[in-house]
């Protein structure tokens, strides 16, 4: 087995890019000989990709029950529900129900997939619903107050502190954390640069900062005289 010419790696919608692309860079720039060739997939899209052996490496959550792969953590991923300021017509407390929700429009990503499954995450049964192809342009709508939804806190982090968006986490919505890994086949030979991309991602596995793992929890409304 000689050097790959190429390296196919899939990111998934919850990567980070800025520090896996600094991580990558870092790599290839000492290999010029192998070429990287970087998809982008969502949902269960990476997934299928490297089970369909479309990929060598994937950045993503990984179902870490199915033996055909093994993984590297690099990190944790908060996914907060978020609201632009006044798109709810209540307060953004932490007694939000789904009830109360049910009539406002939600913003989904959709699944990448050839055969995505019928699971939703996160849905609300009979909402108004729209769908968008990743994180980023999901962010934007909501933003602009044309619907609510689940965004990745690394994406927000500045939003959340200047009041642009609004955590709504609590009891009936805690929003939820993923690992972020990279994987790939178990089951699959792989040639020298593979491996040694993945020796590279083992010593920089720590790729987000701790709090980005944590859902921030909306304000309590304040108590009312009278």
């Amino acid at each position: 087995m000689g050097e790959e010419s190429e390296l196919r790696v899939v990111l998934g919608d919850l990567c980070p890019l800025p520090p896996v692309l600094e991580i990558l860079s870092n790599f290839f720039a000492q290999r010029p000989q192998t070429r990287l060739h970087l998809l982008f997939e969502t949902v269960t899209g990476p997934w299928e990709r490297l089970l369909e052996d479309e990929a060598d490496l994937i950045v993503h959550r990984v179902p870490k029950s199915d033996v055909r792969m093994e993984w590297i953590d690099l990190g944790r991923v908060a996914l907060v529900p978020v609201v632009a300021p006044g798109f709810l017509p209540f307060p953004p407390d932490t007694d939000i129900t789904p009830q109360r929700m049910q009539a406002l429009t939600q913003c989904v990503v959709r699944d990448s997939s050839r055969h995505p499954s019928e699971q939703g995450h996160f849905l609300i049964e009979g909402a108004p619903r729209t769908s968008v192809p990743d994180h980023l342009m999901k962010k934007e709508l909501i933003l602009h107050g044309m619907a609510w939804g689940h965004v990745p806190r690394f994406m927000i982090e500045t939003e959340l502190r200047n009041g642009s968006l609004l955590s709504i986490a609590g009891q009936h919505f805690p929003g939820v954390v993923e690992e972020l890994s990279a994987a790939r086949r178990r089951d699959r030979p792989h040639g020298p640069v593979a491996d040694q991309l993945w020796d590279f991602l083992a010593r920089h596995a720590a790729v987000l900062k701790p709090a980005l793992g944590r859902v921030p929890g909306a304000k309590k409304a304040p108590e009312r005289d009278g």
